[in-house]
């Protein structure tokens, strides 16, 4: 759903999220913030579990003050409750409507943390309704209608440090806990929704990028979220030879496996697997290879959003599609 109410920037914390969510069973539902122009390039904001769409807020006023006639919205949606694949076919059913505002609209979409694994979930279903598999639906609700990823001329996704690897298996009483927390559960590492997240080809016209969070920069301590940075040398080592088209050397480490898969469908995988190819052979060279595919920024995982290196990011990335400059 699109709601063309505006919500302002100072009024975008977890109070209002749970009041618009209420009386909607729990189904997310997209916002403009500030103003609601039909004419603006639409930009989406995505917060992570146990968030708002307030983390967004200093991102959101930098838009809002860019002349390039953007328009922010905010993804408002039950973080914790709702199985992943729902709040993304609840997103796309937002962005379905929005393109009925904004016709062919080169999308962009930006994501923090769990929020870019929704993000993902809902490209899925605008490429594929049916990408998760029938059997590992039940319970999870009805599918998207149809496919609309055609209905956009661009979309990016912008993740920002996004858990791609997923977390490690719950110990057994944790797991009945989490059963009230469905978004837990599908964020475990053999979840069937981050074992499929990658199974669709998503077409020539999306891209997907990735920035991640380096806490040792800011002076924070390492947390429990496993990014590209974190890999030591070994797990580096198997990351080449995957990147060079040996995925078994993987193994059986799904954590590793399912942070490839997002590697593999970023925009500038291509690049780094030529890099890699042709000369980073060490860790610290495929470190160096890795940091120009996927730069990381000063910040712990949340004050990463506050870091003002990240707008100039998103700068460039509204750049290279706009529309203005066709």
């Amino acid at each position: 759903m699109l709601r063309t109410a505006p919500l302002g920037p100072a009024d975008l914390g977890e109070d209002l999220e749970k009041k618009l969510l209420r009386p909607r069973g729990g189904a997310g539902l997209l916002a403009p913030i500030a103003r609601f122009d039909p004419t603006a390039r639409p930009v989406v904001l995505v917060h992570g579990i146990k968030g708002h769409p307030g983390e967004l807020r200093p991102l959101a006023e930098h838009l809002l003050l860019s002349p390039r006639r953007l328009q922010p919205y905010a993804f408002v949606y039950d973080d914790l409750g709702r199985w992943l694949d729902r709040s993304g076919d609840d997103l796309a059913r937002g962005l379905a409507e929005l393109a009925c505002h904004h016709p062919r609209p080169a999308l962009a979409l930006v994501a923090h943390s769990m929020g870019g694994i929704v993000a993902r979930c809902a490209l899925n279903s605008m490429t594929d309704p049916t990408w998760l598999p029938a059997p590992r639906r039940k319970g999870r609700g009805p599918r998207l209608d149809a496919a609309c990823v055609a209905d956009f001329a661009a979309i990016d996704l912008l993740a920002v440090d996004t858990p791609w690897s997923g977390f490690a298996s719950p110990r057994i009483d944790l797991r009945a806990l989490w059963i009230r927390e469905r978004s837990w559960v599908d964020m475990v590492a053999g979840s069937d929704v981050l074992t499929h997240l990658g199974a669709p080809a998503l077409p020539a016209h999306v891209a997907i990028h990735h920035v991640e969070a380096d806490q040792l920069a800011a002076g924070a301590r390492p947390d429990r979220i496993r990014t590209l940075g974190d890999l030591d040398d070994g797990e580096l080592e198997r990351l080449r030879r995957a990147i060079l088209g040996e995925p078994a050397a993987l193994g059986d480490d799904l954590r590793l496996r399912n942070l490839f898969a997002a590697l593999a469908d970023a925009a500038g995988f291509a690049a780094l697997a030529g890099e890699v190819r042709a000369r980073a052979r060490g860790p610290a060279e495929l470190r160096a290879a890795l940091l120009r595919a996927v730069p990381r920024l000063a910040g712990s995982h949340t004050s990463v959003l506050r870091n003002t290196a990240l707008f100039p990011l998103v700068d460039r990335l509204l750049a290279a599609r706009d529309p203005a400059a066709a």
